[in-house]
């Protein structure tokens, strides 16, 4: 039942749209499926490593200042809004760097690692978890649930955007690209406000 709970919590947390789905999202566009799915496996890679972190340092965050926590979710949204404004401003740009991507595995999973969004919702839901999933085997089975979740949904993102968005043209992958850093500003300034 946790191993489950944790699947579906991880699907809720990682089936947002942000800058490593949309990175996948180009990927597939770009370079096809294999390229896709190796950067789903960074993704997963990258989950793997974190969210153990995020929820054995859950005590820890917990005992920090409120303000601090929330300086830090600040400075992570105004990164996110950077990447955002730079994403809108030079769409062309950096879809063309998405499409020249060699190392998709390793490029992804660096993303996801350092990713704002990916560190507040580990992190948040590290703080929110119930005292029930408090003991050590239920932490790993709702952490091996979280990642399962990470490994279905990115790779059946990478697939399915490697089948769809491989079929527009470049001007369309372009506004691809700007729509989706308009839909990062957007979750930059809820983290920020």
């Amino acid at each position: 039942m946790v191993l489950f709970l944790g699947f579906l919590t991880g699907l809720a947390l990682v089936a947002p749209i942000g800058p490593v789905s949309l990175t996948l999202v180009g990927l597939g566009a770009e370079q096809g499926r294999r390229a896709a799915l190796a950067g789903a496996g960074g993704v997963v890679m990258a989950d793997g490593l974190t969210v153990p972190i995020a929820l054995g340092g859950a005590g820890l965050l917990a005992g920090l200042d409120a303000g601090i926590v929330r300086d830090v979710e600040i400075v992570l949204g105004l990164l996110l809004v950077a990447i955002a404004v730079m994403t809108v401003v030079r769409a062309e740009r950096a879809r063309e760097a998405i499409a020249s991507l060699r190392r998709p595995t390793r490029t992804l999973a660096a993303m996801t690692a350092f990713n704002p969004l990916s560190l507040v919702a580990w992190s948040g839901l590290a703080l929110a978890l119930p005292s029930s999933i408090s003991t050590p085997a239920a932490l790993i089975l709702f952490g091996v649930g979280l990642v399962l979740a990470s490994a279905v949904w990115h790779s059946s993102l990478a697939a399915a955007s490697a089948t769809f968005a491989s079929r527009l043209g470049d001007r369309s992958r372009t506004t691809l690209t700007r729509a989706s850093g308009l839909m990062m500003l957007g979750i930059g300034g809820i983290l920020v406000l």
